[in-house]
């Protein structure tokens, strides 16, 4: 850093560096134990891990909902690869370049050379804060889910994990999800305990041959990111 104003928690996380083109996160809403999300998935971002703590395995994802335009802000489901409902701790946040800077009260605000909002003291409104401590880059994670490691995002289960670009539809032909497995068996190719990318589709065929199916597992389309939360 060569000039401004630069913060980072005890574990060395920079919270904001005014030398780089980075912003910070604010948390807009953070929830314990529940199967829905309200959130524009082009603006904010949703880090999440399940509410249970008694779960060996658990496979999750965003369903949109019926009428969604795929714009905006609309009210998404934790589900997991069968159309079941999870309850989920979660935590909404945004890059505060997102976000509109105050003009009147007290507190602290934090440019960039770019003129990014990098930190505004009047945006944190009690929920706490959330850093990204390790992601995963694009098309780096297999889609096998806990079958290996190619996939795994990360050890610690207890850790929050990105929720955006993940999809559920109900049944277990479609599902590009995360699955949380705190089993450490490593039986039958398991990769143990973890937190891995899981993403596939099913396609069925019928001919004179008879039924048939097959399904192809996909990499990771977008980046995956692990958060840590503040007091959320």
């Amino acid at each position: 850093m060569t000039y401004g104003i630069t913060f980072e928690t005890a574990n060395g996380f920079v919270q904001i560096d005014s030398d780089t083109t980075n912003t910070g996160l604010i948390v807009l809403n953070s929830v314990a134990s529940s199967s829905s999300v309200t959130f524009d998935p082009q603006k904010e971002l949703v880090f999440a891990k399940p509410a249970s703590t008694t779960y060996t395995n658990q496979r999750v994802a965003i369903r949109y909902p019926q009428n969604y335009s795929w714009s905006g802000a609309g009210n998404f489901t934790f589900e997991d690869s069968l159309g079941n409902a999870v309850l989920m701790n979660y935590i909404v946040a945004k890059w505060s370049n997102e976000q509109t800077a105050s003009t009147s009260g007290y507190g602290v605000q934090i440019y960039n050379s770019d003129g990014d909002l990098a930190f505004d003291s009047t945006l944190y409104t009690g929920n706490g804060g959330i850093g990204i401590i390790a992601f995963a880059a694009q098309q780096t994670l297999s889609g096998y889910g806990s079958y290996g490691v190619t996939s795994r995002m990360g050890l610690d289960t207890t850790k929050y994990y990105s929720m955006n670009n993940s999809y559920a539809n109900g049944n277990d032909s479609v599902f590009f999800g995360v699955e949380f497995n705190k089993s450490a068996s490593t039986a039958n190719g398991s990769g143990g305990a973890g937190v891995y990318w899981l993403s596939y589709f099913t396609v069925y065929s019928f001919d004179g041959g008879g039924f048939g199916s097959y399904t192809n597992f996909i990499s990771n389309f977008t980046p995956r990111f692990i958060a840590e939360g503040g007091s959320v």
